[in-house]
């Protein structure tokens, strides 16, 4: 059997019209994957169900990790809660924990995990990662320090969780818009979670809650040299971002495109920026 990869996208209501433009763009660009799943919770997956397709999969909290019960809104945000964890639990959480499980859910040796507000703008293959020697792992090296406190404080998580010693500084991020995994090595990374704080998995990250999917991966394959083995870091993105809360109009983001690199297949225009999706996906799907 031809070698194949998964896509994994975690999302909810209020990115439903991202989600909706991720998928247009994966269907005119995209190919050499085996199913793209969009996970999402039980709550919201009748709003998705339309999206579904022949390589496209709808996939419910529920059929992946046990109901974290509604725990009301505060400043507009949802909270959940689990009684083996005893703090509100963020519906970010949620989508990361999501992340994790559905790697194990499907069957794929390598599964690439792709944010809702992502959009493909060139053609991708995906089989030549799917057959690659080695996982592909993104990294910055030296890119946490004390004046990145959040991300600092998601690597002591990954450190702890996993039994390290705590980070050097300055330490490399994993986080990005496109992420590879080896669905082995999650497995090995999520029993060696159980292992060390003798809980479940996920209950251990939320109560943490200052947690990243990303430099969990990305801790636990840098510290073990049979993991590290089957790796192989790069240091560019496939994914170009607009990160700052400037609008683009159409001018700009057409040069923002025009400014990718050649090895960039998709953009990421962050919601905060107030950029239309409209005009997105007019520039993107010309």
């Amino acid at each position: 059997m031809t070698a194949s990869i998964a896509l994994i996208t975690p999302s909810y209501s209020g990115d439903l019209a991202s989600c909706e433009l991720l998928c247009a763009s994966i269907d005119r660009y995209v190919t050499g994957f085996d199913q793209h799943y969009l996970v999402v919770g039980d709550e919201d997956a009748a709003l998705f169900a339309p999206l579904a397709g022949p390589r496209r999969q709808i996939v419910p909290h529920s059929a992946l990790l046990p109901r974290f019960l509604p725990a009301g809104r505060w400043r507009g945000r949802r909270y959940w809660w689990r009684p083996e964890i005893g703090l509100p639990v963020y519906g970010w959480h949620l989508q990361q924990l999501r992340k994790l499980a559905m790697t194990l859910h499907q069957s794929q040796s390598r599964v690439m995990c792709i944010d809702s507000d992502n959009c493909f703008v060139r053609p991708m293959d995906f089989s030549a990662i799917a057959t690659a020697e080695k996982t592909a792992l993104f990294w910055a090296p030296n890119d946490i320090d004390t004046t990145k406190p959040a991300h600092l404080s998601w690597l002591e998580t990954a450190h702890a969780v996993l039994g390290l010693s705590a980070p050097k500084l300055p330490g490399p991020d994993y986080i990005g818009q496109m992420i590879t995994w080896e669905r082995d090595s999650v497995a090995t990374i999520l029993a060696r979670i159980e292992a060390n704080t003798r809980s479940k998995w996920w209950a251990s990250l939320c109560r943490r809650r200052q947690f990243s999917e990303y430099l969990l991966y990305g801790a636990a394959i840098a510290h073990d040299p049979a993991l590290a083995a089957r790796h192989t870091l790069i240091a560019q993105s496939l994914c170009r971002t607009h990160w700052d809360s400037t609008p683009l109009d159409r001018e700009s983001l057409a040069d923002f495109i025009a400014q990718m690199t050649a090895d960039q297949v998709a953009i990421a225009i962050q919601s905060h920026s107030g950029t239309p999706i409209d005009l997105i996906r007019s520039v993107a799907l010309r």
